[in-house]
């Protein structure tokens, strides 16, 4: 668009979306920041380069809009740029947003690899110095050596830290903080049913034999502690429950809100179960509620020829944009297991309305696998955000 209308100047639209960063979770999405610099680069605004790197130096609310903002910097400075370099320098943990101090580092590191880490541990072994409770972790170390497996960190850090007490005290911190991780001792688990219902975290294990799931799930039949019924329950989550599946259903059909978790992991359970009983509860409870994403998902393992009108009736309902992603994820996660082109209406329903990158990206997908994805959408995304979504467009499809 910009290179056919460079008369025009869009330098407004291009700058609000860099100080902000629009992902709908910016944790979790890859970075728009190359996505951006073309358009910087197309628009050739000097003002735009200006208010980003005033804006790095000054965002105080938003962590992911300034770890775009540094990702920005980053291209800038791989340009030649020295003052984009200087501002991620200055930047990196000085007045950093609460609990977001980290900001920056993989973005120093990608631009000057062992200087930029020597330069992150004098920065932080400084900080240490003056808050000497405060802790170093060793993650942007471990960054280091992902992108640099020839070189050992650790020795390098050790030689520089001898002329320098600041890298001293980072690495001590991190030795410090290793130690204590450590020294958590692994609990020692009878059987499969001690640990899951002992553990203190979620059982995620993803192999587990049919005999231990069956103990699992004799458990749950007798079972009478709600905190152990959802232990047990998350488990039938992630692998089928093995024995008669009504079980699962009868919890599903529970209307008291004070089983409201354990209910949503029932449900959560009868999408790996087939059974006309649990199909017609899906589609019922579906009309009923006001939040359908969860039971339309046990359609996964219950889908019918036609079911594509039930879908596309919900997803052209959805409104808010976590109702959306909802079903953006069980629509997905039904048609990745159905494959059909009946998937169309339904999932270019859900990308029409879709904020996310990440589930955008698992819809075209799918329509693609399916032979679904129309000439539209084919065009479309061509000139998506995300990069993994642009590289779609050169697939072929039917």
């Amino acid at each position: 668009m910009i290179s056919k209308h460079k008369a025009i100047d869009f330098s407004d639209e291009i700058i609000k979306a860099c100080l902000k960063n629009f992902a709908y979770d910016g944790q979790c999405e890859s970075s728009r920041a190359g996505y951006l610099f073309e358009l910087i680069l197309l628009s050739n605004q000097r003002k735009i380069r200006s208010k980003i790197l005033y804006a790095l130096a000054t965002e105080q609310k938003h962590t992911w809009a300034l770890t775009q903002l540094f990702d920005l910097a980053k291209l800038f400075a791989l340009q030649g740029d020295h003052e984009a370099k200087q501002a991620m320098y200055g930047r990196f943990f000085t007045n950093p947003i609460d609990g977001a101090d980290w900001v920056g580092y993989s973005e120093i590191i990608d631009l000057d690899g062992l200087d930029g880490l020597l330069f992150i541990a004098d920065k932080l072994g400084k900080g240490l110095q003056a808050n000497p409770d405060d802790w170093c972790d060793d993650m942007a170390i471990n960054y280091f050596k992902e992108n640099n497996p020839d070189v050992d960190p650790i020795k390098a850090l050790a030689q520089a830290a001898k002329a320098n007490l600041n890298i001293q005290r980072y690495l001590n911190s991190i030795v410090q903080t290793l130690n204590a991780r450590s020294a958590k001792s692994r609990p020692v688990y009878q059987n499969i049913v001690d640990e899951v219902l002992q553990s203190n975290r979620r059982f995620i294990k993803k192999d587990v034999s049919e005999a231990d799931l069956t103990l699992l799930a004799q458990q749950l039949l007798t079972e009478k502690n709600i905190a152990n019924k959802e232990k047990l329950l998350f488990v039938f989550t992630k692998h089928r429950f093995p024995l008669n599946g009504m079980f699962i259903l009868d919890i599903a059909r529970t209307r008291s809100t004070k089983y409201k978790r354990m209910v949503d992991l029932a449900i959560m359970a009868l999408r790996l179960i087939h059974g006309k009983e649990i199909r017609d509860f899906s589609i019922t409870e579906a009309y009923k509620t006001k939040q359908p994403a969860n039971v339309l998902r046990i359609l996964k393992s219950n889908y019918q020829k036609g079911d594509d009108k039930i879908l596309t009736h919900f997803a052209l309902a959805a409104v808010t944009d976590d109702d959306i992603e909802s079903l953006a994820i069980s629509y997905t996660d039904i048609y990745e297991t159905n494959k059909t082109p009946e998937c169309r209406k339904p999932l270019e329903a859900i990308y029409n309305k879709l904020a996310c990158a990440i589930h955008r990206y698992d819809v075209v997908k799918i329509l693609m696998e399916n032979n679904a994805l129309s000439d539209k959408i084919m065009e479309e995304i061509r000139f998506d955000c995300n990069e993994e979504i642009r590289k779609l467009a050169h697939y072929p499809h039917n």
